[in-house]
């Protein structure tokens, strides 16, 4: 019976050929795009398996010994169309492939659409996702995607639209900074002033912020300027797990860091009905499309 220890593998082969035509195993990594001592690794595991030396070493550029030049004029004249053959094959199941585009903020695709890709993409094997972060209302709307992840109380520009996620947003922070700041898991916070905070960008209306979240619940908040604005809220959040200050979080989006004890969450929260993530389309309509949106609602309703 046939194994594959039987035979070398074709990264082996590869690695071979390609130090033989370049005539360095630094010039074959360069151009494989990996490491010399990997392409030397692969290479001697090779001569190994046919049990004697095929590139003579000492010399510069490497040549190969008489063995290693039989070797090289055989399996050359296979390897190209194996290669090639591969190549095609994989070429023709990706076009074969559903293609799908989904758009969505950087803090919502970072946090709550990667985490699911592995899933989704068993789910639908058949499919190629092609994912578009982006922070701009207007360049999602552009990009008309198959399906896009909006954050707004309602848009009222696609066919097919639906809340997903409502919004709740309440201060977060590190486990360190909470026992050093004798803050509970849960705690109501109705003052802030003595309290580092963190600041994605006050400045921008579609995001609650601490002094419109603080104004809306009465909470008191300090009137002295900020310093400094994160412009991305997944670098927001790793501040706060670095344990820089209080950040504040929106449920959907923190709740493995919370679960997993990365981050603590406190009261008071901030509720907007009908406002939050929507899932939108055009093609909710197509069964490959609309099968897709189903399953993400369901992710949400589990």
């Amino acid at each position: 019976m046939i194994k594959e220890t039987d035979f070398p593998s074709i990264s082996a082969l590869i690695a071979f050929e390609m130090t033989v035509k370049k005539g360095s195993m630094t010039a074959a990594a360069r151009e494989l795009g990996i490491t010399q001592p990997l392409v030397s690794q692969r290479i001697r595991a090779l001569e190994e398996y046919v049990g004697g030396i095929l590139l003579d070493r000492s010399k510069k550029p490497i040549v190969t010994t008489d063995a290693g030049q039989k070797f090289y004029k055989d399996m050359k004249n296979g390897l190209g169309p194996l290669l090639s053959s591969l190549e095609k094959v994989k070429s023709n199941l990706t076009a074969t492939k559903v293609k799908v585009s989904i758009s969505a903020y950087f803090g919502f695709a970072f946090y709550w659409l990667m985490p699911k890709l592995t899933e989704l993409q068993r789910q639908f094997p058949d499919y190629l996702f092609e994912i578009r972060p982006t922070n701009s209302k207007q360049d999602m709307l552009s990009l008309n995607s198959d399906i896009s992840f909006h954050f707004c109380n309602e848009l009222g520009q696609y066919q097919f639209e639906k809340l997903l996620i409502e919004e709740e947003v309440f201060p977060v922070c590190s486990p360190e900074l909470a026992k050093k700041l004798n803050l509970s898991p849960g705690k109501t916070l109705g003052d802030l002033r003595s309290l580092p905070l963190l600041h994605k960008d006050q400045n921008d209306p579609r995001w609650i912020n601490w002094y419109n979240w603080a104004s809306t619940l009465g909470v008191n908040i300090s009137d002295q300027p900020i310093i400094f604005c994160y412009q991305n809220y997944p670098l927001v959040v790793e501040a706060a797990i670095a344990g820089q200050g209080l950040c504040l979080g929106w449920k959907g989006l923190l709740d493995k860091q919370i679960e997993e004890g990365k981050l603590i969450a406190f009261n008071p929260i901030l509720k907007s009905p009908r406002r939050g993530y929507h899932i939108c389309s055009d093609y909710k309509s197509t069964a490959a499309i609309g099968l897709v949106i189903d399953w993400f609602i369901n992710e949400v309703n589990k």
